[in-house]
C-alpha cells in the first residue's frame, strides 16, 4: 500500500488525526503535492477544525490551483462551514463570500455541485435574483445523461431539485429529488444532506414543506419496556399475549418509519422490539450498562433460558453493541439510567446525522412505579426533549424482579461512584521549543490556559497538569464542553510568533463522560478520579487532530440530550484510540453562534411538543 492509498483509507474510515499527520510528514518530502495539501485540509473541515483549515488553505496557497475544481470548492466548503457557525449578523457577509467562490469555480467547470451551491448561498445571502439566475444555469447544466455511478447520479438529480426549488417550483423538485432518491436509494447520508440545505432553502422563500417530510430516510429510535416471563403460570404473560405485541411492534415500526434501533436486550419488551427491528431490517445498536455476560446475568437469564437463547441472536445480528463501562458487578439503577440516557442520545445524534426526527417506542403500563430507574423514567426523560414518543399500553400482572445487587470489597467505601465529564488537553509540537523559551511557553501559553480554567464562569471540579498537558473534570457534559470551547478559542488567541514560539504548536482537546470511582489519591492526597473511563478520555485526546476538540461518543450523546444550543457534535469515525481498546467512535465539539442557522437546527426538533401517543397493542389485531 502506498502512502497515498494510506491516508485515503484512514480518512475513509474516520482516523482523521492520523490521516492529517501522514499528510504532514509526507509534505516534508513533497511539499508541491496538491493531492496531499488538498487532502490535509479537507482532513481539518471534516474534523471541524475551521480556524487551523483556514491557515492551511492559505499556507498550502490551495486558493492558487487555478485548474483543479476540488480545490477551488473546498476553499468556497470552507467558507460555507464557517457561515452556518456565525452569528446573525455576520452570516449574510459570510454566506455571500462563499457563493462568489462557488459561482467563481461553477464559472470556470460549469459543474453543477458549485452552481447549486453558489445558488443556495445566493439565496441565503439575500440575493434572491442572482438565486434565481445561477439556478437556471444549473438546470441547464444538469439537462445531459446521468452519470453510470449511482451516487454521482443522485447527486446530479439532488442538484436539479435544489434548482427547481430555488425557482419556487416545489413540485418539480419534489418529482427530481424522488428520482434522485432511486437512483442510490440506500445512501441516507447523502440524501440528509440534500434534505438539510433544501428546508434552509425552503425557509428562505417561506414556502411549506411537509412534502419534503415523506422523503426522509427511515427515523432512529430509542427503544425500551418493562421485563417479564413468559408462560401460563402466576406473573407471567401468556404467549398468545407475546405474539399480539410482537405483531404491534412490528406494525409500528412499518406504519412510524423507523429505522436504526437504540436500546438494551433485557428478557420480555426489549428483545421484542430487537427481533422485530432486525426482521424489518432495522439497523440494531446494542446499548449495554455492563458487558454483555453480566448484562444476561441480572436482566436476561434470570427471566428463563429460553430469554437467554433469543438475547444470543439478536447480538449476532446487532450492527453494532456498545458497553458503556467494564464494570462487572451486577447492574445497578445508576448503570442502567446512564447507559438509558446515552442510548437516547445515539438515537437524536442519529436522527441528526440523517436529518430526521428521532422517536421513542416504550412497552409501558404507564406507571411510575417506585424504581428511579426502568421504562417509567425513560418516558420522563424523553419526554423533556418534545420529541414524538410511542407507548404500547403493555399490563404486567406483577412487576418485575429487583435488580440483584452485590456487595463490594472493604477498600470501595471509601470511593464513590459517580458521572463525570473529563477532559485532558496538550500542545502538540511542545517537543520543539527550544529550552530558552521554555519559561515563555509555561508562563504564556499553559499558564493561559490554566487561568481561563480558574476564571470561567464553569470551573473544574478536579484538575491536574504534567508536562504541556491539562486534565480537567466537570460535573456535566455541558460544563465540560464550554470550558473546552473557551480553552481552544484562548490557545488561537496567543500570538506565537510575537513569543518567539515554534507557529506548528497546536492545541489538542479529547474529552469523554462516564463513572468513574472518586477516592483519595494516595500520593496527593486529594480526592480524585480513578477508572478506566479516565483512560479513555485520555487516549482519546491523543488522536485529536491539533486545533480540534474530539469526544467520545458518550460525551456527544449526553450533550444531545441536554441540548444546549451553542453545540453541535460531528461526526468524525472510528479510530483505534488504544490498541487495548475497541474501536472508537470520535466526534469534532464544534460551538455556533446564537441566531446562526447551525444553532437553528439543533432547536429544530425541541420547538414542537409532541404529546406521547398511547397505543392498545389491540389496536393492531
Amino acid at each position: 500500500m502506498t502512502q497515498r492509498d494510506d491516508i485515503a483509507d484512514r480518512f475513509k474510515q474516520g482516523d482523521l488525526a492520523r490521516a492529517y499527520d501522514l499528510c504532514l510528514d509526507a509534505l516534508r518530502h513533497r511539499p508541491d503535492d496538491l493531492w496531499l495539501r488538498h487532502r490535509a485540509v479537507l482532513c481539518l473541515i471534516r474534523s471541524g477544525a475551521l480556524e487551523r483549515a483556514e491557515r492551511d488553505f492559505y499556507r498550502f496557497r490551495l486558493a492558487e490551483a487555478r485548474h483543479n475544481e476540488d480545490c477551488l470548492a473546498l476553499g468556497a466548503r470552507l467558507l460555507k462551514a464557517m457561515a452556518f457557525e456565525a452569528n446573525a449578523e455576520d452570516f449574510p457577509t459570510l454566506a455571500r463570500s462563499a457563493a462568489d467562490r462557488y459561482a467563481a469555480v461553477f464559472e470556470q467547470t460549469g459543474g453543477h455541485y458549485p452552481g447549486i451551491n453558489a445558488a443556495a448561498m445566493a439565496l441565503l445571502a439575500g440575493d434572491r435574483e442572482r438565486s434565481v439566475d445561477l439556478a437556471r444555469q444549473v438546470l441547464e447544466s444538469c439537462r445531459s445523461g446521468l452519470p453510470l455511478d449511482p451516487e454521482a447520479a443522485y447527486y446530479q438529480k439532488a442538484s436539479e431539485a435544489e434548482a427547481h426549488l430555488l425557482l419556487a417550483q416545489p413540485g418539480a423538485a419534489n418529482m427530481a429529488l424522488r428520482s434522485a432518491i432511486a437512483c442510490d436509494r440506500e445512501n441516507y447520508l447523502a440524501h440528509a444532506t440534500t434534505l438539510r440545505q433544501l428546508r434552509l432553502i425552503v425557509a428562505a422563500l417561506d414556502m411549506p414543506d411537509a412534502w419534503l417530510d415523506a422523503l426522509e430516510p427511515p427515523r432512529p429510535a430509542h427503544y425500551a419496556g418493562h421485563l417479564f416471563r413468559t408462560g401460563t403460570g402466576e406473573g407471567m404473560v401468556a404467549p398468545d399475549r407475546e405474539v399480539r405485541l410482537k405483531t404491534a411492534i412490528a406494525t409500528l415500526l412499518e406504519r412510524e418509519n423507523i429505522g436504526p434501533l437504540h436500546g438494551a436486550l433485557a428478557a420480555g419488551s426489549d428483545i421484542l422490539i430487537a427481533e422485530a427491528g432486525v426482521a424489518a431490517g432495522c439497523a440494531l445498536t446494542v446499548v449495554l450498562p455492563v458487558p454483555v455476560a453480566v448484562f444476561i446475568d441480572a436482566s436476561v437469564r434470570p427471566y428463563g433460558q429460553a430469554w437467554v437463547r433469543r438475547c444470543e441472536v439478536c447480538l449476532e445480528a446487532a450492527a453494532d453493541i456498545v458497553e458503556v463501562t467494564t464494570d462487572r458487578r451486577i447492574l445497578s439503577e445508576f448503570s442502567l439510567n446512564h447507559a438509558s440516557v446515552v442510548a437516547m442520545g445515539m438515537a437524536r445524534m442519529r436522527a441528526s446525522v440523517l436529518a430526521s426526527t428521532p422517536v421513542q417506542l416504550l412497552v409501558f403500563d404507564g406507571e411510575a412505579g417506585r424504581s428511579e430507574s426502568g421504562t417509567a423514567r425513560d418516558a420522563a426523560v424523553w419526554c423533556q426533549s418534545g420529541l414524538p414518543q410511542h407507548i404500547l399500553r403493555f399490563e404486567r400482572s406483577v412487576p418485575s424482579a429487583s435488580l440483584p445487587v452485590i456487595a463490594g470489597d472493604d477498600a470501595s467505601d471509601d470511593f464513590n461512584l459517580v458521572i463525570r465529564a473529563m477532559l485532558f488537553l496538550d500542545i502538540r509540537g511542545s517537543t520543539s521549543v527550544p529550552d530558552d523559551r521554555i519559561p515563555t511557553f509555561v508562563q504564556k501559553v499553559l499558564g493561559r490556559l490554566a487561568a481561563v480554567c480558574e476564571s470561567g464562569p464553569d470551573r473544574p471540579l478536579y484538575s491536574d497538569s504534567w508536562g504541556d498537558g491539562l486534565f480537567l473534570v466537570f460535573g456535566s457534559v455541558a460544563e465540560a464542553a464550554r470550558a473546552a470551547v473557551g480553552l481552544r478559542r484562548a490557545f488561537d488567541a496567543i500570538d506565537l510568533e510575537a513569543l518567539d514560539l515554534p507557529p506548528g504548536l497546536g492545541l489538542r482537546i479529547g474529552g469523554h463522560c462516564g463513572p468513574v470511582q472518586e477516592g483519595m489519591d494516595p500520593v496527593q492526597k486529594r480526592t480524585a478520579p480513578f477508572g478506566g473511563q479516565v483512560a479513555v478520555a485520555s487516549r482519546i485526546e491523543s488522536v485529536t487532530v491539533p486545533g480540534s476538540i474530539f469526544v467520545s461518543e458518550a460525551f456527544a450523546a449526553l450533550l444531545s440530550m441536554s441540548r444546549p444550543a451553542e453545540f453541535r457534535c460531528e461526526y468524525v469515525g472510528r479510530t483505534e484510540i488504544d490498541p487495548l481498546l475497541p474501536m472508537t467512535r470520535l466526534y469534532a465539539l464544534r460551538s455556533v453562534a446564537p441566531g446562526s442557522p447551525a444553532s437553528g437546527e439543533i432547536r429544530a426538533s425541541a420547538r414542537t411538543e409532541h404529546p406521547a401517543q398511547q397505543i392498545g397493542i389491540d389496536q393492531f389485531e
